[in-house]
C-alpha cells in the first residue's frame, strides 16, 4: 500500500493537485484578512461577523477544489481507460484502488489547505481583533463541522463533474459542471449553515453520488474488459 502511495504521489497531476492546493492556501489567507478589513473599513455590518466571513471563505474553498478535484478524477479515469487499451488484467481493482485513494488523498489535501487559514486568522484575531465580534468556541466549531460538509460537498461534485466531462469526452463540461454544482449547492450550503441535522443530510446525499459514480464506472470497466 505504500509502495502504491509513492508511485501515485510520482504523478505530475498529484503533484500539480498539492502546488494548486498550497496556491490557494495563500489566497484563502489574503482574502479572509481582506473580507475583514474592507468590511470594517465599509461598515458592512454582515462581515463583521465570525461565520460570515468563514462561510464566504468556505464558498471560495469548495469552487476552487470543485474544479481542480474534478480535473484530478478525470486524469486517473483517462488512465485507467488507456490500462484498459494495454489490455492490463488488473483494470477494476487498479480503478477501484486508485479512486478510493483519490478520495482519501484530496481530502486530505483540502483540509490541510482551508485549516491554515482558520487557524492564523483565528489566533491573530484573539490578539489583535479586526472584527467586532466575540468568537467563541461554539463558533469554531461550527465552522469546522462546516469544513467537513464542504470537503463531502466537493468530493461528491468533483466525481460528478468528472463523470459528465468523461461521458462528454469534454474538459469544458467537466469545468461547467463543477461550476454549475458549485453555485447549487452554495446556495443550499448557505441556507442550511449551523443547521446540523440538514448538514448531515446533504453529506450523506453526495457520499451516495459519490458511490453512484464508482459503481458505475466499475460496471463500465467490466463490460470493458469482457470485450
Amino acid at each position: 500500500m505504500l509502495h502504491f502511495v509513492k508511485l501515485e504521489l510520482r504523478k505530475s497531476h498529484m503533484k500539480h493537485y498539492i502546488q494548486a492546493s498550497m496556491i490557494i492556501s495563500i489566497v484563502l489567507l489574503v482574502f479572509i484578512y481582506f473580507v475583514a478589513f474592507v468590511a470594517q473599513v465599509e461598515q458592512e455590518i454582515g462581515f463583521q461577523q465570525y461565520p460570515n466571513i468563514y462561510l464566504l471563505t468556505s464558498i471560495v474553498w469548495m469552487i476552487f477544489f470543485s474544479i481542480v478535484t474534478a480535473m484530478m478524477y478525470c486524469r486517473v479515469i483517462v488512465t485507467a481507460l488507456k490500462e484498459h487499451e494495454s489490455h492490463s488484467l488488473s483494470m477494476k481493482s487498479s480503478l477501484l484502488s486508485r479512486m478510493v485513494w483519490m478520495l482519501c488523498f484530496s481530502t486530505i489535501v483540502m483540509l490541510c489547505s482551508i485549516i491554515p487559514s482558520f487557524v492564523v486568522f483565528s489566533v491573530t484575531e484573539t490578539f489583535f481583533p479586526i472584527v467586532q465580534d466575540a468568537l467563541t468556541a461554539d463558533v469554531m466549531f461550527t465552522v469546522i463541522k462546516t469544513y467537513l460538509v464542504f470537503t463531502c460537498c466537493i468530493n461528491g461534485i468533483g466525481m460528478i463533474a468528472m463523470r459528465v466531462g468523461v461521458m462528454k469526452r469534454s474538459t469544458f463540461m467537466t469545468i461547467l459542471t463543477a461550476i454549475v454544482l458549485c453555485a447549487v449547492l452554495g446556495n443550499v450550503l448557505i441556507a442550511v449553515y449551523g443547521n446540523d441535522q440538514m448538514n448531515v443530510i446533504l453529506s450523506g446525499v453526495m457520499m451516495i453520488a459519490v458511490l453512484i459514480v464508482i459503481l458505475e464506472l466499475w460496471g463500465r470497466m467490466t463490460r470493458l474488459q469482457a470485450r
